[in-house]
């Protein structure tokens, strides 16, 4: 079984948005570098994931089945964790 995600990218990846399946028992960090892969670029280390709805970064370490809320969300950002305003920096 795989998870469908509609992801947004930085402003300086060659997409702004872009579905992706990917294996609910990636780590986020496993899904970020599937992520890089599906659209030829190397996230860079500071890159997390992050449900703007909720205003929620996916912890590095959780794999992402134990996120139930990203099957509902309309997508996930992928984004520096270093950003101040509703970044990977803030969890809720």
């Amino acid at each position: 079984m795989s998870l469908q995600v509609r992801v947004k990218f930085p402003a300086d990846y060659p997409v702004i948005y872009k579905t992706i399946r990917l294996d609910p028992s990636l780590t986020v960090l496993e899904a970020i570098a599937a992520i890089g892969q599906a659209i030829n670029v190397n996230p860079a280390a500071d890159i997390g994931l992050f449900l703007p709805e909720d205003k929620a970064c996916l912890q590095d370490t959780r794999q992402l089945s134990s996120y139930t809320q990203i099957t509902q969300a309309q997508y996930i950002e992928l984004k520096s964790k270093k950003q101040k305003k509703d970044s990977c920096c803030t969890i809720m």
